[in-house]
């Protein structure tokens, strides 16, 4: 028995077109997700840090234990 497949004319305009099975689209989609999550966390931190660097809120030092007193 041989199944058919119609896929929309619009959905090949976008460009190509990848078929994959859906538990491997799931953790691809997982993947994208936390990436796009650390990615915003990163630039949380970043923006955070420019902004107690500018008020002169960072300790400077030669060592780490320097920091600690």
């Amino acid at each position: 028995m041989t199944e058919v497949l119609t896929i929309p004319k619009n959905l090949i305009k976008r460009g190509e077109l990848v078929i994959i099975p859906k538990d491997q689209f799931r953790k691809m989609a997982a993947l994208v997700s936390r990436l796009s999550w650390e990615e915003k966390d990163t630039d949380e931190a970043i923006r955070v840090f420019e902004k107690e660097r500018r008020a002169g809120k960072l300790k400077k030092a030669a060592k780490f234990s320097e920091i600690l007193r």
